[in-house]
């Protein structure tokens, strides 16, 4: 089990020169050699103490876009990957890279090695690069991927910008609400009391929800900690909270075609990436499945048209028109007819790419 920590270094350079940096290490030795092999002397190392978190996104994505180039550069996988290790900054991904290379040097493959790793990739992407080793094309499969993911990641970004601002309205909203109840509504309960009179029903609620909300706010605030940690530990370790958020959002007029689309656009860049790679369809469509998605529409119509092209029909007829439009259809009819399945798959994600550019 191997354990890294960060460190913060000063040393002088060949030249004299002071230099200083952060840098992760399994032992301030470990590191000390590595500085002393790069020609620092005098060196001095200080150790940080720094919560671990998990990559994000484009974490991984850059990682993959410099092994692509590394691997472009004609520098064998293991070499890359050391290089890789010396740049990086984030813990869990170091220790990540670190039992990579351990894989390696245990003879299995590349893509044997991701497998036996936390799931930073997805299934499709590891089968991709499965392919890529045995066509021996893997840095142009991980340029592939890496443009894949920077795309998908744009699209994701956006998606959430638009997302901010009704959720901003929403906690603000609420909050003042909250505020209203707590300190002004009291004020005019204790006023009405004096006077007694009789008060609308709605004005009784208000009161009274008033009433309830301070005499048990400690208690309120409690359930709302819990269940917030709650939350948080059920969209890690399961789909749920995800596909809830999915399923509300779909049901706007809005968010609604933009789902759609980007669903579109999800379906048809993968599918063109692994059919570019010679990965058979069914497969593709079992890579789908296999995936962690929280898009239950996605899923059903995917293991629909599975069994469909089992039965020997061909891709375009066991697609859904409900969930996917009629154009989208015919050009994978055409693609299928002209034996460029993959171009065509391509060509619609571009389209629909900028078309939901313009939405936005």
């Amino acid at each position: 089990m191997f354990k890294v920590y960060e460190f913060q270094w000063k040393a002088l350079n060949r030249f004299q020169q002071p230099q200083k940096g952060k840098a992760l290490a399994q032992s301030a030795e470990d590191l000390t050699q590595r500085l002393l092999k790069k020609g620092y002397s005098q060196i001095r190392l200080m150790r940080n103490f720094t919560l671990t978190s998990t990559p994000k996104n484009t974490h991984i994505t850059q990682l993959i876009q410099q092994l692509s180039l590394l691997m472009e550069a004609s520098v064998p996988l293991k070499q890359a990957l050391h290089m890789l290790l010396e740049t990086c900054r984030q813990v869990k991904l170091y220790l990540w890279l670190l039992h990579l290379i351990q894989q390696l040097e245990s003879g299995y493959s590349f893509s044997q090695g991701l497998k036996k790793l936390p799931p930073y990739l997805s299934a499709q992407e590891i089968q991709l690069i499965e392919m890529g080793e045995k066509s021996g094309q893997l840095s142009h499969i991980l340029k592939n991927m890496a443009q894949a993911r920077i795309k998908s990641e744009k699209l994701t970004q956006k998606i959430k910008k638009i997302l901010f601002y009704p959720f901003l309205i929403l906690s603000i909203s609420i909050s003042v609400s909250l505020l209203l109840l707590i300190f002004i509504v009291p004020r005019f309960a204790d006023l009405y009391q004096q006077k007694d009179k009789s008060l609308p029903v709605i004005t009784q609620i208000l009161f009274t929800l008033s009433n309830f909300i301070i005499e048990n706010r400690f208690v309120l605030l409690s359930l709302c900690f819990l269940l917030f940690l709650f939350f948080i530990h059920l969209s890690k370790n399961s789909q749920i909270i995800a596909r809830l958020k999915l399923s509300l959002l779909n049901r706007l007029p809005l968010f609604h075609s933009i789902i759609d689309q980007a669903r579109i656009i999800f379906f048809c860049q993968n599918c063109a990436l692994m059919l570019s790679a010679h990965i058979r369809l069914d497969m593709i469509l079992n890579s789908f499945l296999s995936a962690k998605n929280p898009d239950v529409k996605l899923h059903n119509e995917i293991e629909m048209a599975l069994q469909q092209l089992k039965q020997g029909y061909r891709f375009s007829e066991s697609l859904n028109g409900g969930l996917f439009p009629s154009d989208v259809i015919q050009m994978i009819t055409i693609g299928e007819q002209s034996g460029k399945l993959a171009d065509m798959l391509e060509y619609i994600s571009e389209y629909y790419q900028q078309k939901l550019d313009y939405q936005i």
